[in-house]
């Protein structure tokens, strides 16, 4: 999927989720037992917004050979697996005092998404210095070109 088109799918997903959202606090509209038109566009809407992203950052570290390739391919894959388990369960099927496996399932779910966006963990940081280096190299090599008169 091309950068352009992700962003695009990305955008209708984000859309959707605003759109269950707000049904949230409208009316319930089921659809079978406890399952609701709000879990449905939530899942759908949530998959449509993180897809592409999977997708292109498995891309581009496969591409940057970044280390530990279970972290980033598998894990996001096991938190959209869980969080839509957690959304289809309903509230009162376990209850573990005040928590609800389904809300475990949900926060278990986004923290195996955030490798998505966060592995390799120093990598924003390490794209920042590379910036910030070849910035300072370009202004270096300006001066060694041009000295400075007085």
């Amino acid at each position: 999927m091309k950068r352009r088109n992700a962003y695009i799918v990305s955008g209708v997903g984000a859309i959707v989720l605003f759109v269950a959202f707000l049904m949230y606090n409208a009316q319930p509209v089921p659809l079978w037992n406890w399952i609701k038109l709000s879990d449905i566009l939530t899942i759908v809407g949530g998959l449509m917004f993180v897809v592409p992203f999977y997708s292109l950052s498995v891309r581009i570290k496969a591409q940057e050979h970044a280390p530990n390739p279970w972290v980033w391919q598998l894990l996001p894959v096991i938190g959209m697996f869980l969080m839509v388990v957690g959304l289809l369960i309903p509230n009162d099927f376990v209850s573990l005092g005040s928590l609800a496996l389904c809300d475990v399932l949900y926060f278990l779910g986004c923290v195996g998404m955030l490798m998505i966006f966060v592995y390799p963990f120093g990598s924003v940081n390490d794209e920042i210095l590379e910036n910030d280096v070849d910035e300072r190299a370009e202004d270096a090599g300006d001066t060694a070109k041009y000295p400075k008169t007085k």
